[in-house]
């Protein structure tokens, strides 16, 4: 049996490290590629996939806090890779659209994002792709049912946003 195996607490470090490592990679590539990071561009693909859609709706497809969504947003606007409209539904909230340049974008992050898959699923081998994805998706489930502590106002104004 592997070290890491009996460890736990290597596993979960071990995962930590190997998801940094990608996504300072990818990051890397995606801003050589399309001039965007990896956050950005999958705020894009949100906006390319759901014209229209809210900031919060963002944030939620890609589990991130708002204010992180907020901030990507003003650089993508800045950027002139999307556009802020008055929502058809709610003439009070704002709706996000690609800009033409937006749209380029998403099209040239896609082809990296098709290369950097390449690559991950090389490394796994046919084999192991679908055992990787049921274990992603096991994992991803026993993230989501951890209890939370309670935080009071105090202690959440005083916590990092993590998104």
């Amino acid at each position: 049996m592997d070290r890491m195996a009996r460890d736990p607490y290597r596993l979960i470090g071990r995962i930590q490290q190997v998801s940094h490592s990608l996504r300072k990679k990818s990051d890397r590539l995606l801003i050589d590629s399309a001039g965007v990071t990896t956050a950005q561009a999958g705020i894009l693909a949100v906006v390319a996939d759901d014209p229209g859609c809210s900031q919060r709706d963002v944030a939620r497809r890609l589990r991130l806090g708002e204010s992180a969504v907020v901030a990507a947003v003003g650089r993508l606007l800045s950027a002139g890779l999307v556009e802020r409209r008055v929502s058809d539904q709610d003439p009070r909230a704002v709706a996000l659209f690609l800009a033409a340049r937006g749209v380029e974008t998403v099209g040239r992050a896609q082809e990296t994002y098709g290369v950097i898959n390449g690559l991950v699923l090389e490394a796994l081998g046919v084999e192991g792709r679908a055992r990787f994805a049921e274990l992603l998706d096991a994992l991803d489930l026993a993230v989501g049912s951890f209890p939370l502590p309670a935080i009071d106002e105090d202690s959440a104004a005083n916590t990092p946003d993590r998104g």
